[in-house]
């Protein structure tokens, strides 16, 4: 029962995780962007978590309980969105302010999803945008004046060259 319980805990923390970055995040986000393959992978762990529960604790009335909570712990991640706002991206209810990312590098796709990777001083992510969203992506960043790829290295490699004068 103490795993079991610890396991309803920790459920109940992401739970609780999830309904605050969704309450907070969702309304701030202007550009819709996808994580690529993060829905199938949540389903398929979720769903390999389930099946180890059943086979190791049975279908009692606490591990239907514990179940549920990673039922709802994975729905409520589908619920939660990713993409960019005015003050920078949120990604699964974690920010990133524009002035902490370096550059951005893009794959256009036409009729399907674009790529486009995002490097920062903490982490770099994947987003996926549609054709309409994807310029709108591209905007934002020329707003906020965060670089593509082959511009920053640029700018540093100039930057470089100026202090080693």
């Amino acid at each position: 029962m103490n795993t079991m319980t610890g396991l309803l805990a920790i459920c109940g923390l992401l739970i609780l995780w999830e309904i605050s970055a969704i309450s907070f995040t969702n309304k701030k986000i202007i550009v819709k962007g996808e994580i690529p393959s993060q829905k199938l992978g949540i389903g398929l762990f979720a769903a390999a978590c389930i099946a180890i529960m059943g086979i190791k604790w049975g279908f009692g009335m606490w591990s239907l309980i514990t179940m549920a909570a990673v039922v709802v712990a994975a729905l409520l991640n589908f619920a939660m969105k990713n993409g960019l706002s005015e003050y920078g991206m949120y990604i699964n209810g974690w920010s990133t302010p524009y002035k902490e990312m370096k550059y951005y590098d893009y794959e256009r796709r036409e009729g399907d999803l674009n790529r486009v990777r995002v490097t920062s001083t903490k982490r770099d992510v994947t987003l996926m945008f549609t054709d309409d969203q994807f310029n709108l992506a591209l905007a934002y960043f020329d707003k906020y004046k965060v670089y593509d790829m082959e511009t920053y290295k640029m700018l540093k490699k100039q930057e470089e060259m100026r202090r080693s004068r």
